[in-house]
């Protein structure tokens, strides 16, 4: 009865996050006045209460979270602010990115949320400083694209209100404050200095005060290829063998005599195994996994100290509950669910078997059991699985914990309190030895990403995977497998025949859109590489071409060599298959695409659907007019892609037949582009900005928005909607199916 109510509770909690609007104040009054009513009508009242508790403790947390958030007056304005640099500032390739907490402006004294900042060119900074900052603000918003990051929801989950862009900044006092995170940031900075002899040694700042901006592109990349990265963060098996450590050597130091206490001997060694677990989850700056084990193992000693041994079940389910009503948006997390369900895999695939086997066997089953159990999970979020990681793990995960760790955490306190850097020298060289073996392994085979099958094929999936990993797994092979193969082979769909799928993107300022027919697939432009290093095709073109079910691009149409329509493409181009590169001004595009020049008048046809080149002009013309232009027929209906195309060059294409229903706007909406004559020439019912929202060229300009609105086309904005799917052929003048931020919309979306 108590791990159903435990279960009806959590789900109360989750179910918030399920709606597009959050419930009233007033109705979430009305639904704690009804709970003494419902716990009267047994059994069931008690599920209904549980159930409403949970979902109004979870409401009412979130209410005041986006209560919390930037007031939309302040959006996009410059403004002078006074705050506390909180958590460790990361160094980017342009300048630093931190965190501000006790923020408020300097004018109103008006509180603000916390705020994540970006600091182009600006000088370091520490945790725990306080700052006068001149600041572009701006409420939370990201791109909204089908397979991509939910960057709003990292954020929300984060606690983090507003962003900010600073201009300039001051410090108001040189001494930071003292707290947990100016003491990770000394920390940081006394094991930077002991680990600079040893070459890759920063990396060791990862696993002791939770700094992951030391690692390296390359050292994700070798992580995910071998299903590692849990290793290089301070997780909860690291934090739980401390604490046992801590627990097991004060109870042998009593045992031996070294230390005499007139009561128990554990209850000594439980409450300071807890204080050194709660110790190294601060250094962590209490992230989700060290937030879960740090709150098991205060359960576990607890029970102890009460002489009881309670259900694992029944610590497990209290441990994600405290975590949830604590943060109720800490589900929005992949790190939350891939922490808990490795445990509760754990907890259910080794338990409840009468073999006993040796330890390496035991050991070997544990990590087959994540290895299965957590796939379902890693499609739920996007990311990419490792076929080699039960292999690696059986060895990396005790080099890491038995070794690499203990001598990081002595090496730390040595070095804090002595001076001597030599055990964190000899935990760096083991930890330097380690990344050498993963990057050998990580050259068996490259990380494997497959698309989100869909709710149903997932749940098959995981009822699948579930039965396999059951005591009487052996029982249910068969019809467990079948299940399994759901996750394997999804069911995409596709156009019918003679029809067109058109798909914007999402990627900000720039252009990306894909063209399906029933057999074929062409990508227009690819986003933009930015000077930090993000890369839109790699984290969002990508990703949304795989959530389709596309493998292989037949072409690969780059519109001019822009960033913001080329940046992307050798991102895409290394990750998927492509059949041909064309472009316009391709002498500039990078050399490993292989691009071909855009022949003005090369047309082809695929499943009924025509496909042009209308224009695409030689040098010495600028970059722009040298765009190469796409008009794509489907039945009645067709669209026009025209790059970056200026008014000179449309007045070129005015010879040609340019009649189609979706246009996306020449130049991202610019006022150097769209002239009236192409407007009619084109004679769209839809026109479509790919511009970033508030974005600092002013695209789309207001006089081209008003010139398309005099003519009656109606505008359609990726900065609100998100990306775009119109459908062409199956209806005169098409349709659009969806926006994905409508379709996705839940409530923390702006």
């Amino acid at each position: 009865m108590v791990l159903s109510l435990l279960v009806t509770f959590f789900a109360g909690l989750l179910a918030p996050l399920c709606l597009t609007t959050l419930p009233p104040v007033w109705l979430l009054i009305v639904c704690v006045c009804l709970l003494p009513l419902l716990v009267l009508f047994r059994p069931y009242g008690r599920f209904a209460a549980a159930f409403l508790a949970g979902f109004v403790w979870a409401g009412a947390g979130h209410q005041l979270a986006i209560n919390d958030r930037l007031a939309h007056e302040l959006d996009g304005e410059r403004v002078w602010i006074e705050a506390r640099v909180a958590d460790l500032p990361e160094a980017t390739v342009t300048g630093w990115r931190f965190l501000l907490a006790d923020a408020h402006l300097r004018d109103s004294d008006a509180p603000l949320p916390l705020i994540r900042a970006h600091w182009y060119g600006g000088e370091q900074v520490a945790a725990g400083e306080m700052w006068r900052f001149e600041a572009t603000l701006r409420r939370p918003r990201g791109m909204s694209n089908p397979g991509g990051f939910d960057y709003e929801a990292w954020l929300y989950a984060q606690g983090i209100g507003a962003l900010a862009s600073i201009r300039s900044g001051e410090r108001i006092r040189n001494e930071p404050e003292a707290g947990t995170d100016s003491f990770r940031g000394q920390v940081r900075e006394r094991l930077v200095d002991a680990l600079q002899p040893i070459p890759g040694g920063q990396r060791l700042i990862a696993l002791v005060v939770g700094d992951k901006s030391v690692l390296t592109k390359a050292d994700w990349t070798v992580l995910q290829a071998t299903g590692t990265s849990h290793l290089m963060v301070i997780s909860g098996l690291h934090v739980g063998m401390l604490a046992a450590a801590v627990f097991l050597l004060l109870g042998g130091l009593g045992r031996t005599g070294w230390i005499y206490v007139s009561w128990p001997r554990f209850w000594l060694a439980a409450p300071l195994g807890i204080v050194a677990a709660g110790v190294y989850a601060a250094l962590a700056g209490f992230a989700v996994p060290t937030q879960r084990a740090l709150m098991m193992v205060a359960l576990v000693l607890f029970a102890k100290l009460l002489y009881r041994q309670p259900n694992p079940w029944t610590f497990w389910l209290v441990a994600i509950i405290t975590v949830v009503m604590l943060a109720p948006a800490a589900p929005l997390r992949a790190g939350f669910w891939l922490s808990f369900c490795a445990v509760g895999l754990l907890i259910f695939g080794l338990s409840g078997r009468l073999a006993t086997r040796g330890l390496w066997a035991r050991w070997g089953r544990a990590q087959w059991v994540i290895f299965m159990g957590l796939w379902p999970w890693l499609l739920l979020w996007g990311m990419p699985g490792s076929l080699v990681a039960p292999l690696v793990n059986v060895l990396a995960i005790p080099w890491v914990s038995v070794l690499v760790v203990p001598a990081a955490l002595t090496g730390t306190l040595v070095e804090l309190l002595f001076d001597v850097p030599w055990f964190l020298w000899g935990a760096a060289y083991a930890l330097n030895g380690l990344f050498q073996a993963l990057t050998w392994a990580a050259d068996w085979h490259p990380p494997v990403r497959l698309a989100f099958p869909g709710w149903i094929s997932w749940l098959f999936g995981v009822v699948g995977i579930t039965a396999l990993l059951s005591p009487v797994g052996r029982l249910l092979g068969l019809p467990a497998m079948a299940c399994v193969t759901a996750l394997l082979f999804p069911v995409y769909q596709r156009p019918a025949e003679g029809q067109l799928w058109v798909t914007v993107l999402d990627v900000g300022q720039g252009l990306s859109v894909l063209l399906q027919t029933r057999q074929h697939a062409l990508l227009y432009d690819a986003g933009a590489r930015l000077s930090s290093g993000f890369d839109l095709g790699e984290a969002v073109v990508t990703p949304a071409l795989i959530s389709f079910g596309i493998k292989h691009l037949d072409t690969l149409l780059i519109s001019h060599a822009d960033n913001d329509h080329a940046g992307g493409a050798p991102a895409v181009h290394q990750a998927l298959s492509v059949g041909k590169v064309m472009a316009g001004q391709h002498e500039e595009i990078d050399r490993r695409l292989g691009a071909e020049p855009c022949e003005e008048g090369d047309n082809w046809e695929w499943n009924g659907v025509r496909f042009e080149i209308v224009y695409s002009a030689l040098a010495p013309l600028p970059s722009n007019e040298r765009s190469c232009v796409l008009r794509v027929v489907a039945g009645d209906s067709g669209v026009m892609l025209s790059g970056d195309l200026g008014m000179d060059g449309e007045y070129q294409m005015l010879r040609h037949e340019l009649g189609a229903d979706l246009l996306l706007a020449p130049h991202h909406g610019s006022r150097t582009s769209s002239s009236y004559a192409f407007i009619r020439a084109v004679d769209p019912a839809w026109v479509v900005y790919s511009a970033g929202h508030n974005n600092r060229f002013n695209h789309p300009h207001p006089q081209v928005v008003a010139r398309y609105r005099e003519l009656q086309v109606e505008p359609v904005y990726t900065a609100a909607s998100g990306a775009l799917r119109f459908v062409l052929g199956d209806s005169p003048g098409g349709r659009l199916a969806w926006s994905w931020r409508e379709h996705s919309r839940r409530f923390w979306h702006e």
